[in-house]
């Protein structure tokens, strides 16, 4: 090739470089468009879901407190169960009792005794005691069981006395003196046949006092301790809840 024909190449071939470039750029800058495009689709789907996503969140914490109030539901109405079947044989023992007092003397004259006047007393303090718990006149239940706790520290019904005492105080919120009252019973009645439900009151008395590590630990206490009863039940069921609540 000719030396002066040389320099025509690179000038021959420019213009079609200038298409090959020009025709590639629009490609890359088609293809930024469509991924712009795309990018603020997934935006716009992520900001549709935020709503979604908190109405979710809002629905489960609505799920678990249902759920809480379901388990207090099936407290109560088991409370209310025991109420009853406690009433009644307060009211047998009671009728017992002042039917054997208020018998007329025998046929020497003799009078009842200080014993019979007393299972008596101790029997009406009670019941009363328990017929204002019955009634939801928890200041009055209260001040009936403090009466015969004062009186009767050491009778047949005291651990009752003490874990309705709770009761009364507990449906009144005030859970600083229902976990004393709930305690005394662990306390002072070891042996009372309340003491398991009365463990279990007392770790949800520190539930809503939020101390929350002592309530764990009480009610892990329940489960072992009571295998299948309904406080091992309940208390496995408020460690659940203790749980979803990260608590």
């Amino acid at each position: 090739m000719r030396p002066a024909l040389a320099w025509l190449i690179p000038v021959l071939l420019l213009p079609g470089a200038l298409a090959h470039a020009t025709a590639s750029n629009k490609e890359l800058e088609a293809r930024a468009n469509e991924m712009d495009a795309r990018l603020q689709t997934v935006e716009r789907a992520n900001q549709s879901l935020v709503p979604m996503q908190q109405q979710i969140e809002a629905a489960r914490a609505e799920l678990r407190n249902l759920r809480g109030q379901i388990e207090e539901a099936r407290h109560e109405l088991e409370l209310l169960r025991q109420q009853q079947r406690d009433l009644y044989a307060d009211l047998d023992r009671r009728l017992l009792l002042l039917e054997n007092v208020a018998a007329p003397p025998t046929a020497d004259g003799t009078a009842p005794t200080e014993d019979a006047l007393r299972e008596a007393d101790e029997a009406a303090v009670y019941g009363d005691a328990f017929a204002a718990l019955k009634a939801a006149r928890y200041p009055d239940a209260v001040k009936g069981f403090q009466v015969y706790l004062t009186k009767y520290p050491d009778g047949p019904r005291a651990d009752s006395a003490a874990y309705w005492l709770g009761e009364a105080y507990y449906v009144q919120k005030d859970y600083k003196a229902a976990l004393s009252a709930y305690q005394r019973v662990l306390d002072k009645y070891p042996d009372s046949r309340r003491t398991g439900d009365a463990l279990l009151k007392v770790g949800f008395s520190q539930y809503e006092l939020k101390a929350f590590r002592n309530a764990r630990a009480t009610l892990e206490k329940v489960v072992a301790s009571y295998p299948g009863t309904e406080a091992a039940r309940l208390a496995a069921e408020r460690l659940t809840r203790m749980d979803v609540e990260k608590r």
